[in-house]
């Protein structure tokens, strides 16, 4: 088990509100992407609960720093398709000492460029823009 039994507080980084944040609720109705957005938030505070699903995926975790980089699958509300089928994903740092997580992505599939993979594509955004999770990607 990677993710301790805690409470954790969630934060989504400024990047992740101006590029991602921005064009869900650009594309679904603001109702549905603040209630998705409460639901991702609530997830992601319980995410012990979750770590043993399909829901969460560990990128990579330091048992020397005690905190690592996941993935979670999300739906957005109020549609009948699956997280894991919807191709919507959020990337976050999650620190058991501190009990906090930053969410750093949040993007659908069509967001992720095709030349590369989706593990590169998301892997070479946070090497760009959050330069404190550099070695753990």
């Amino acid at each position: 088990m990677f993710i301790k039994d805690i409470k954790f507080l969630v934060e989504f980084s400024s990047y992740a509100e101006r590029h991602f944040c921005k064009d869900f609720l650009k594309h679904h109705k603001a109702r549905k992407w603040l209630e998705t957005k409460k639901a991702i938030v609530a997830t992601l505070e319980r995410s012990f609960a979750f770590q043993q699903t399909k829901l969460i995926d560990n990128i990579k975790f330091s048992q020397e720093e005690n905190m690592g980089i996941f993935k979670l699958d999300f739906r957005i509300a109020g549609t009948n398709s699956s997280p894991k089928t919807s191709g919507n994903r959020l990337i976050f740092s999650l620190c058991n000492d501190t009990g906090k997580i930053e969410v750093l992505l949040v993007y659908g599939k069509g967001h992720c460029c095709k030349k590369q993979s989706e593990t590169q594509w998301f892997l070479e955004h946070i090497k760009n823009n959050f330069p404190q999770y550099k070695k753990h990607c």
